[in-house]
C-alpha cells in the first residue's frame, strides 16, 4: 500500500507550483520593463548624441587652425562616439553583408544619422581627407584621422574616394607596410576598402603580393598568441548555444522575407556563366559599398529580438499539424512571423516528441548563461578601434584579404603559407570567442573555395565538417551560408562531398535548410542559390525532398507581401519591394533547376523501365554523386520524351507536391505581378523562370487543368481580378510585355505546346470539369483525349490563334525570330487537330492568300537555316492536317489550289489507242525503221488517212501549227523528268530552228543486239533540207536522245568498241548485282502519256473530274463555267438584255450595277458653323424624314442643317465635350447623342415638341437604339453592355463576362437584326436567357464587330462568320481596321479605315480624326471591294441616307487647316471635268449642281442621270411649298417629328415597294439566287 502524502508536502507541491508560475510572471515583467527602459534610453542617448557631435564639429570649427593636439583630441573624440553608435547598430543585429548605408538600411538608428550629419559638413569631410591624411605629416593627427575614416565607411561611397584621390591608396601601402601600430592596423582596414574596387586592386598587384604574405605571416602570429594566453580545456562550449541537428527537419516558417543581394551576385545566376573566371567572380560577390547599392537596391533589415530568436524551437508535430492544415486565406503567425497563407502541407519529416521536449526546454536561457556572455558569440556587438585589441587587428587584416582571396596570381602564395590551418582554426568559435572574428575569416575562407585546389585540400581535412560545426542560429552561420554556396559552385568539390557518408552531406543539407528559413535575407539567398546548384547532384536531391525541402523553398514566394493583395503596395519601402522580388527571382530560379533535375532523373527512370520491358536489360542509372548535365535542348527533348512515353496519369511526387501546395496559380500569379515591374531589372529572368518551372510541369495532364482555371492576379490598383491561367501565358508569349525578349517568348511557346501537342489518346481516368457552362453543346470527339480536348478550347477562347498567328510573321529579334516561328507552327500543328479551330485556320489568309507560302521561302536570318526547316517541317505538317491532301514540296501553298491539285489527281485519264500507235509510228519513221513502221501499219489497221506521209514538207496536222512547250510537274512527272525528260508535242511544219537547235536525220547507234540482227539505212528516203527541222507530226521528243552522227558525217561506225581506260569500275559480280538492284525502274510508255496528259489537265482554270477521253493530237483544256443568261460587263448591254432576260436583266446584274452607282461619288455641298468662328463638326447623321443634317461639335452642340439650302436650321447643347456619336430613331421623336468624356457620357433626347434630355447613360461611352423596334437603348461601358427600356428609363439588363472578355479597343455593343442577339466585345449573347451563346475568335485589336442586315453572318474586322455554324466563312482583307457602314437595304457597305492611335499628336482642345483620309465601299453580298475614295483630308465620321442618294462625310476643311466641315457627296455620280479641283468651289456651287445638265451625255465616263436629279428638284420643290418658310429653331421639332399621311404612305412604299424607284430606294433587296432589281423603274427615266 502506498503510503499518502501529507498535507505540508501537497502544500508544498503547489508552492512549488505557485512559485514557478510567480517566477515566470516575473520574468515576462522583467523583460517587459528592461525592454521599455532600454528602448527609453536609446532615445535619450540618441538625443545626446546628436548633440555631442554638433558641440565637437562646432568645437572642431573653433580649432582647425589650432594645435595638433587639439585636432587629435577632437577627432578621437568624434571616434569614439562614432564607435559607440556603431555597437549599438550591431546589437540590432543587422544583415553583414548589407552594405548600404545604416541611415537606409535602419532609418531610425542613431549612427545613420550621426554620419549623415557629419557628411553635411563638407569642410571636416575635406579636411579629414585632403588635410589630416594626405598632407599632414604628424603621426597623430595621420591615427587620429585613420581611425575616424575607419569608422564612417559604412556611410563613405569609397569608389569615389580611393578611385579619385589620387595617392590616397599609395599613401596606405607605405603606412600599412612602414608604419607603426596602430596607424599600420587603420592603414590595413582602408586598404580592406579600398581593394573591394577591382580596378584599384588590380592597379596595385605587386603591392599586395608583398602585403598579402606580410599579413598572412602577422595573422599566424596573432593566433598562435591568442591561443597560448586563452587556450582553456573547460572552457570551450559552455556559452555556446546548442547545435541542435533536429532543427532541419523542423517545419518552421521563414522568419524573413527581405533580401540583401547585390547586383554583382548575378555572376553566379546562370549556370551558363560557370566558365567565368572564379576571382573574378568572387571579387563582384564580396564587392564593397558602391554608388549604386547605396542609391538603390537592397532591402531594410529589420531587427530581431535576439532572446526569443536565438532559443526558438520547434512547435509540436501535432500542433503544426493542425496549423498547417487549416483552410482559406487566413493569416499564421510561424516563429514570430505573420505570413500569408500557406501551402497546405503536413511534413513528413517532423521532430519526435522527446526532441520537441528537448527543444522545449531552450525556450528560455539557461541560468548558468546570461545575453551578455552569448551575445559576444551570437551577434558581436564589440567595436573598439582604441585600443586596438588583437581581435580588431585580426578583422582588419582578414577584411584586406578577403577581397584578394580569389585572385589566381596569389593562390601559391595562400598555398605557401597554410593559410588553410589559419582558416581551420578561425572558423572554429570555440577558439575564437568572437563571431565577429570568424565572420570576417568565413568571408576570406568563401574567396578561397573557388580555387579548386584549395577547395580539395580544404575538404580532405575535414574542412566541411568543421564549417557544420559552427552553431545556428549565430552572426557566424550567415557567413557559412556564403562558404556553401561557392563550395556548390566548385562542381569537383561538389562531387567529393557528395562521397562523403551520409551524416555530413545530410547534415550539410539540414544547415542550407535551416539557412533558408531563420537566416538573414542575405542568408536565404545564398542558401537558394546553393541549392539552384547542387540540385544537379541526386544524392542533395534525395536528401532536400526527404527533409521536405520543397514546401520551405516555396514558401519563399508564397509569404511574399507583393503578393498578397490585402497589403497596400504603399506601405511598403522602396528597398522591401526590391527585396521581395530578388527573392522571388533566386527562388523561381532554384525551382526551375530542382525539376530540371527531377526531369532528368524520371526520365532516366523511364527509359530504363521501357528498356528492362522491351529486351529484359536493364540500364545502369547514373551515380548519385555525379552531376546531371543538360543543355536547353535536351530539356526540351526529356519533355518531349514524357510527353509522348509516358503513361497518362504520370505518377510524379514533386509535381504532385507541388500542386498539394497550390503553388501552380502562385507561378502564375507571380508571373502576372512581375510583368508590371518596370523599375526592376531581373523581372525578364524572373517570369522565364517560372515559365519554364510551368513548361516542366505541365507534362503532367493534370497541371494542365490548373491552367485551365482561373487565378486571381492583381491589376493596377492591387485588386484581385479572376484571370484565366492560360490567358497569362497567351500574352506573354504575345510579346507586348515583354518586346523582343525572344527567351521569354520560347519558355511560353514551350508551355503551350506542351499543352495542346500531346498524344491524342483517350484518357478515361480524367473527369474534366468544364471552367463554365459550354457557351453552345459541342462535344469533343470521343477519340480525343479529354484533357487535350479541353485544353485545345481554352487556348482558343484565349485568342491562342491570334497569338500563335501573329508569332508566324514575327521578325524580331532577329536571331530568334526563325525558331520562334518554328515553335508557333508546332503549337499550331497541334491545335489543328481540333474540327473547328482547323475550320477557322482554313479560312484564314494564311493559306487563302498563301501566306505560309511565303514564310517558308526564305528564313528571317541566314544563319538559322536550321530553325528555317525545322518551321517547314511544321508548316508542311499544318498544311496537310488543314487541307487533308498530303502536300507536294515545290507546289504553291493555298487551299484554292491544294483543292485543285486534288481534283486532278482524281481525274482519270484516258486517251486513243490508235493516236498512240500512228505516234509510234511516225516516231519509227523519224528514226529511218520504215519496215517496222509498215509492219505496225500492217498489224494495228492504222486508218492511212491519219498517217502522215514521210515527207516532212507535205506533213499535216489536225491540230495549230504552233509548237507547244510543256513543263513538268511535281509527283510522278518529276520522277519520270528525272529519266527521260519533258515531252513537248511538235507539229512537222513548225517554224524553222536556229542552227544550234536544228537537227539532222538521225541513225540510230548500233550497239547491241540491234546492230547485229538489223541493218539500218544509211540515209532516210526524204533527208529534210539543211537548216529546217525534220521531226514529224505529233513526235514527242524526249531531253535525253543524243544527236547522232549523220551518214554524210565521214566517220565510220565501229561494230566493236574498246573499254575505257578511265571512269569508275564494278570490283565484284556482287557488286554490280547490288548496283543494278538499286536502278530505278524504267517507266513504262502508258505512264509517261499518262502524266503528259494530266499535266495538261492541271493547267485548267476549272479542272472537272470527269473528262473525255483526250487526245494526243489536240491539246486538253475544260470547259470554262459560265451561266447560260450572264450579264453583260456593258452597261448598255446589260440593261437592253433586260427585255430578254426578265426579270433581273440576267446574272450578277445587279452586282454589276453596284460596281457602278457606288464607285462614283460627286461633292455638292459643304457645312460650315454659320456662326462664322472656326468650323468643328466631329460627327453626323440624316434626320429620319432625311430633310435635315445632323451635325455635332467640339464643344457638345448638337446642330441641324436643311439639306436643301444649306443653312443652319437649329443648334442645342447636349454635352460639355466632343460628340462622338448621333443616332436618330426612325420615327423622329428621339436622337441618341454619346460624348467624349464629360459627364453624362451618353444621353436620349426627346425631339416631341421640346428638345429635352429624356434618359442620361453616365458610364456608356457608346449607346444606340435596337434594330426590330426602337424600344430599347443598348451601352457600351468598357466591356459591359447595358440594356435600357426607354419609355421607364430603366436599366433592364446587364450583359458581361470577365472570363470571356476579348479587351477590344473600341468595343461597340449591338443588336442583331431581330433584337433577340446582342454581340458585345466579341461574344455573342442571348437577350431573352441573358446568357452567353459564342465567343468569336479575336484576330484584331481594335473592332468588336456588327451583324449583317441579312442576320446570317457577323462581321469582325476583316472575318466574316456563320451565325448558324459559327463557322469563319471567309476573310476579307480589304475590310481591315474598316469602321463599317450600311445601306439601308444591306447591300452596300461602307468602310472608314482606322487609324493607329497616337498620343504625341494630339492637339490640345482638338479632338482627332479617328480614320485615316479615305474610305472604301464593298458590295456587301459578297464582300467584294467597289471603290477605294481618297478625299486627301482626314475623315472623322461618315454617314449615308436610306435612298442612297447622299453620302455625308466630315473632314478637315483643307490640308492644312484643322477646322472640320460636312461634306456632302451625291452616290453614282462624277466630278464634272469643269468642276475642276477647287474644292472651295463646291460651296459656292451648292445651288447650280442640282439644275446643271451633263453636256456630255454620250461619255461613257458618266452616265446621264439627269432625270433622277429633276425627279429628286421636283420632290424639293414640293417641300418648300409645304414649308414656304424657313423653320425656326422653335419650330423645328415639329417638323423633324411631322407625320403627315403623304409622308406615311412614303413610308410605307419605301417599305414595301423597294424596286419602285420614284416612291423609295433606287434598287431593292436581292439575293445571290435571284439577283433582284436593282434599279427598279430607274432605267426607265434614264433612257
Amino acid at each position: 500500500m502506498r503510503p499518502r502524502r501529507s498535507s505540508r508536502q501537497l502544500r508544498a507541491a503547489m508552492s512549488s507550483t505557485d512559485e514557478d508560475s510567480s517566477a515566470t510572471l516575473s520574468a515576462v515583467l522583467t523583460t517587459a520593463w528592461t525592454t521599455a527602459l532600454s528602448a527609453a534610453m536609446a532615445v535619450a542617448m540618441g538625443v545626446d548624441a546628436k548633440a555631442d557631435l554638433a558641440k565637437l564639429l562646432d568645437e572642431w570649427e573653433e580649432a582647425r587652425q589650432g594645435t595638433t593636439e587639439e585636432l587629435v583630441s577632437i577627432l578621437t573624440k568624434i571616434s569614439e562616439l562614432i564607435e559607440q553608435e556603431t555597437e549599438e547598430y550591431y546589437k540590432s543585429d543587422p544583415d553583414p553583408f548589407d552594405d548600404r548605408h545604416p541611415g537606409r538600411a535602419d532609418p531610425k538608428c542613431m549612427l545613420g544619422q550621426l554620419l549623415k550629419m557629419l557628411f553635411l559638413n563638407d569642410d571636416f569631410t575635406n579636411a579629414l581627407l585632403d588635410t589630416y591624411i594626405m598632407t599632414s605629416r604628424d603621426v597623430s593627427l595621420n591615427t587620429a584621422a585613420c581611425r575616424l575614416l575607419q569608422n564612417i565607411v559604412p556611410g563613405l561611397d569609397t569608389a569615389v574616394v580611393f578611385e579619385e584621390k589620387e595617392g590616397l591608396v599609395g599613401k596606405l601601402f607605405t603606412w600599412a607596410h612602414e608604419a607603426d601600430r596602430p596607424l599600420c592596423v587603420y592603414a590595413t582596414g582602408l586598404l580592406a576598402r579600398a581593394m573591394n574596387n577591382q580596378e584599384v586592386a588590380t592597379s596595385h598587384k605587386e603591392e599586395n603580393a608583398q602585403l598579402v604574405s606580410m599579413m598572412i605571416k602577422r595573422l599566424h602570429e596573432l593566433q598562435s598568441a591568442a591561443h597560448m594566453s586563452h587556450f582553456s580545456p573547460t572552457h570551450n562550449a559552455q556559452n555556446l548555444p546548442q547545435d541542435s541537428q533536429e532543427e532541419a527537419v523542423q517545419a518552421s516558417g521563414v522568419t524573413k522575407n527581405q533580401q540583401i543581394y547585390t547586383e554583382e551576385e548575378e555572376a553566379f545566376e546562370e549556370e551558363g556563366r560557370e566558365e567565368k573566371n572564379a576571382g573574378e567572380s568572387s571579387r563582384s560577390t564580396s564587392k564593397g559599398k558602391s554608388s549604386a547599392q547605396r542609391n538603390g537596391g537592397g532591402s531594410t533589415s529589420s531587427a530581431r529580438l535576439l532572446p526569443d530568436f536565438v532559443y526558438q524551437a520547434s512547435p509540436h508535430p501535432s500542433s503544426r499539424e493542425k496549423e498547417d492544415t487549416q483552410g482559406g486565406g487566413k493569416k499564421k503567425v510561424e516563429n514570430g512571423r505573420k505570413t500569408k497563407q500557406k501551402p497546405q502541407f503536413t511534413a513528413t519529416t517532423s521532430g519526435t516528441e522527446e526532441e520537441a521536449e528537448r527543444a522545449a526546454t531552450n525556450e528560455q536561457p539557461s541560468s548558468s548563461s546570461s545575453w551578455s556572455e552569448m551575445s559576444s558569440i551570437l551577434i558581436g556587438s564589440e567595436y573598439r578601434l582604441s585600443p586596438l585589441s588583437p581581435t580588431m587587428e585580426q578583422r582588419l587584416i582578414l577584411q584586406y584579404l578577403t577581397p584578394l582571396g580569389d585572385y589566381q596570381e596569389l593562390l601559391a602564395v595562400f598555398m605557401k603559407l597554410d593559410t588553410r590551418s589559419l582558416m581551420m582554426n578561425y572558423i572554429d568559435l570555440g577558439k575564437t570567442k568572437n563571431v565577429q572574428l570568424t565572420f570576417d575569416a568565413l568571408l576570406y575562407l568563401a574567396s578561397l573555395l573557388l580555387h579548386k585546389k584549395f577547395a580539395s585540400e580544404f575538404i580532405a581535412h575535414g574542412g566541411v565538417q568543421k564549417l557544420l560545426q559552427i552553431p545556428r542560429p549565430s552572426m557566424a552561420a550567415t557567413g557559412v551560408s556564403l562558404c556553401l554556396y561557392y563550395l556548390a559552385y566548385n562542381q569537383d568539390a561538389m562531387e567529393r562531398v557528395c562521397m562523403f557518408p551520409d551524416g555530413v552531406l545530410s547534415d550539410m543539407v539540414s544547415y542550407a535548410l535551416w539557412l533558408l528559413e531563420s537566416s538573414h535575407a542575405s542568408g536565404i539567398c545564398h542558401a537558394t542559390m546553393f541549392f539552384s546548384i547542387s540540385f544537379s547532384f541526386r544524392a542533395v536531391l534525395q536528401l532536400f525532398d526527404q527533409l521536405d525541402g520543397l514546401r520551405r523553398l516555396v514558401n519563399l514566394i508564397s509569404t511574399l507581401e507583393i503578393l498578397n493583395t490585402e497589403i497596400e503596395g504603399s506601405m511598403m519601402s522602396d528597398d522591401q519591394v526590391f527585396s521581395s522580388r530578388q527573392t522571388a527571382k533566386h527562388t523561381c530560379m532554384a525551382l526551375r533547376r530542382y525539376f530540371e533535375a527531377h526531369l532528368a532523373v524520371k526520365t532516366e527512370q523511364m527509359k530504363q523501365s521501357l528498356q528492362s520491358s522491351e529486351n529484359g536489360t536493364t540500364i545502369p542509372q547514373q551515380p548519385s554523386y555525379k552531376a546531371y548535365t543538360y543543355t536547353r535542348e535536351q530539356i526540351i527533348e526529356m519533355m518531349e520524351f514524357l510527353i509522348e512515353c509516358g503513361p497518362p496519369q504520370l505518377p510524379w511526387e514533386p509535381v504532385q507536391v507541388f500542386c498539394k501546395l497550390s503553388c501552380v496559380p502562385l507561378m502564375l500569379q507571380l508571373i502576372s505581378a512581375a510583368c508590371d515591374w518596370k523599375t526592376y531589372y531581373g523581372r525578364s529572368d524572373t517570369v522565364r523562370y517560372a515559365l519554364d518551372i510551368l513548361a516542366i510541369l505541365t507534362v503532367v495532364p493534370k497541371v494542365q487543368l490548373v491552367l485551365a482555371d482561373t487565378v486571381e492576379v492583381m491589376d493596377e490598383r492591387r485588386s484581385a481580378v479572376p484571370t484565366v491561367g492560360m490567358s497569362i501565358i497567351l500574352g506573354v508569349a504575345e510579346g507586348e510585355v515583354f518586346p523582343n525578349d525572344a527567351e521569354i517568348q520560347k519558355s511560353a511557346l514551350q508551355v503551350i505546346i506542351n499543352c495542346v501537342c500531346a498524344p491524342d489518346q483517350s484518357l478515361s481516368a480524367f473527369t474534366v470539369a468544364p471552367l463554365r457552362q459550354p457557351l453552345h453543346p459541342q462535344q469533343p470527339p470521343p477519340t480525343h483525349n479529354r484533357v487535350l480536348a479541353h485544353m485545345w478550347q481554352v487556348v482558343q477562347n484565349n485568342n491562342g490563334i491570334k497569338v500563335l498567328l501573329s508569332l508566324l510573321s514575327v521578325k524580331v529579334p532577329i536571331t530568334d525570330a526563325d525558331l520562334i516561328r518554328a515553335l508557333a507552327c508546332k503549337a499550331l500543328v497541334g491545335l489543328s487537330r481540333s474540327s473547328a479551330i482547323r475550320q477557322i485556320i482554313s479560312k484564314l489568309p494564311l493559306f487563302t492568300s498563301g501566306h505560309i507560302q511565303q514564310l517558308m521561302k526564305e528564313p528571317v536570318l541566314q544563319d538559322k537555316r536550321s530553325e528555317h526547316v525545322r518551321f517547314c517541317r511544321y508548316a508542311v505538317k499544318l498544311t496537310e492536317r488543314v487541307s487533308g491532301k498530303p502536300l507536294i514540296m515545290g507546289a504553291e501553298v493555298s487551299l484554292a489550289r491544294l483543292q485543285k491539285a486534288n481534283v486532278v489527281a482524281q481525274t482519270r485519264i484516258s486517251f486513243s489507242e490508235k493516236e498512240l500507235l500512228i505516234l509510234i509510228r511516225n516516231h519509227l519513221v523519224a528514226k529511218g525503221l520504215h519496215d517496222t513502221a509498215n509492219t505496225l501499219v500492217k498489224e494495228a489497221n492504222l486508218p492511212a488517212a491519219s498517217l502522215c506521209p514521210n515527207s516532212a514538207a507535205s506533213c499535216v496536222t489536225p491540230t495549230s501549227s504552233k509548237s507547244r512547250t510543256y513543263r513538268s510537274a511535281s509527283g510522278i512527272a518529276a520522277r519520270v523528268a528525272a529519266n527521260i525528260g519533258t515531252s513537248p508535242l511538235l507539229s512537222c511544219n513548225s517554224a524553222p530552228s536556229t542552227p544550234s537547235s536544228s537537227r539532222s536525220p538521225a541513225v540510230p547507234h548500233s550497239s547491241g543486239s540491234l546492230a547485229s540482227t538489223s541493218v539500218v539505212p544509211a540515209t532516210p528516203p526524204h533527208p529534210a533540207p539543211h537548216g529546217q527541222s525534220s521531226h514529224l507530226v505529233g513526235r514527242i521528243l524526249f531531253s535525253r536522245e543524243r544527236p547522232v552522227a549523220s551518214c554524210n558525217s565521214g566517220k565510220k561506225l565501229r561494230a566493236l568498241k574498246q573499254k575505257s581506260d578511265h571512269g569508275a569500275f564494278i570490283q565484284t559480280p556482287a557488286m554490280k548485282k547490288q548496283l543494278e538492284c538499286h536502278l530505278p525502274s524504267p517507266p513504262t510508255l502508258d505512264s509517261i502519256i499518262t502524266e503528259y496528259l494530266r499535266e495538261q489537265h492541271a493547267r485548267c482554270s476549272n479542272p472537272v473530274t470527269t473528262c473525255p477521253p483526250f487526245s494526243l493530237f489536240t491539246p486538253h483544256r475544260c470547259p470554262e463555267s459560265k451561266q447560260r443568261r450572264q450579264a453583260s460587263p456593258n452597261f448598255t448591254a446589260r440593261l437592253g438584255s433586260r427585255m430578254l432576260y426578265p426579270k433581273y436583266g440576267g446574272v450578277d446584274r445587279g452586282s454589276l450595277d453596284r460596281h457602278l452607282i457606288f464607285s462614283r461619288f460627286r461633292p455638292v455641298s459643304v457645312f460650315h458653323e454659320s456662326d462664322g468662328g472656326d468650323s468643328s463638326f466631329t460627327c453626323c447623321a440624316f434626320s429620319a424624314r432625311e430633310r435635315f443634317l445632323m451635325l455635332g461639335t467640339c464643344s457638345g452642340h448638337l446642330k441641324l442643317y436643311n439639306i436643301f439650302s444649306g443653312e443652319e436650321a437649329a443648334s442645342y447643347t447636349c454635352h460639355g465635350s466632343a460628340i462622338s456619336h448621333i443616332q436618330p430613331s426612325r420615327d423622329g421623336n428621339f436622337v441618341l447623342t454619346s460624348a467624349s468624356w464629360s459627364v453624362p457620357l451618353s444621353a436620349l433626347w426627346s425631339m416631341d415638341g421640346v428638345f429635352s434630355m429624356k434618359n442620361s447613360f453616365g458610364e456608356d461611352h457608346y449607346v444606340e437604339f435596337s434594330k426590330l423596334s426602337q424600344d430599347r437603348v443598348i451601352g457600351t461601358k468598357d466591356q459591359v453592355a447595358h440594356i435600357y427600356d426607354i419609355q421607364t428609363g430603366q436599366k433592364v439588363l446587364t450583359l458581361n463576362d470577365p472570363a470571356l472578355a476579348n479587351n477590344y479597343k473600341r468595343n461597340c455593343a449591338t443588336f442583331n437584326p431581330t433584337d433577340d442577339l446582342v454581340l458585345n466585345d466579341g461574344v455573342l449573347w442571348d437577350v431573352r436567357a441573358s446568357r452567353a451563346i459564342h465567343k468569336f475568335d479575336k484576330f484584331n485589336m481594335n473592332l468588336s464587330g456588327v451583324f449583317h442586315p441579312n442576320g446570317l453572318e457577323v462581321i469582325i474586322n476583316t472575318e466574316i462568320w456563320d451565325l448558324r455554324t459559327f463557322h469563319l466563312l471567309h476573310t476579307v482583307p480589304a475590310l481591315d481596321q474598316c469602321r463599317v457602314v450600311f445601306n439601308r437595304n444591306g447591300t452596300i457597305m461602307y468602310g472608314a479605315m482606322l487609324q493607329a492611335d497616337d498620343e504625341h499628336d494630339v492637339m490640345e482642345q482638338q479632338v482627332t480624326s479617328p480614320f485615316g483620309s479615305s474610305f472604301r465601299t464593298f458590295d456587301a453580298t459578297d464582300y467584294k471591294p467597289i471603290v477605294t475614295l481618297d478625299v486627301k483630308r482626314n475623315i472623322f465620321d461618315l454617314c449615308t441616307d436610306t435612298k442612297d442618294y447622299y453620302l455625308a462625310v466630315i473632314e478637315n476643311q483643307d490640308t492644312v487647316s484643322i477646322d472640320t466641315v460636312c461634306r456632302l457627296y451625291e452616290v453614282g455620280r462624277q466630278k464634272l471635268v469643269e468642276e475642276g479641283d477647287d474644292d472651295d468651289q463646291d460651296e459656292d456651287q451648292d445651288d447650280e449642281d442640282s439644275s446643271d445638265t451633263d453636256d456630255d451625255d454620250d461619255d461613257d465616263d458618266d452616265i446621264d442621270i439627269e432625270p433622277l436629279i429633276e425627279e429628286l428638284a421636283n420632290d424639293e420643290e414640293q417641300e418648300n411649298q409645304e414649308h414656304a418658310n424657313s423653320p425656326t429653331d422653335v419650330g423645328i421639332e415639329a417638323l423633324l417629328s411631322s407625320s403627315s399621311d403623304d409622308d406615311d404612305d412614303d413610308d410605307n412604299n419605301d417599305d414595301n415597294d423597294t424596286e419602285d424607284l420614284d416612291q423609295g430606294s433606287w434598287f431593292g433587296e436581292e439575293s445571290d439566287d435571284d439577283d433582284s432589281d436593282m434599279f427598279g423603274s430607274l432605267a426607265d427615266l434614264w433612257f
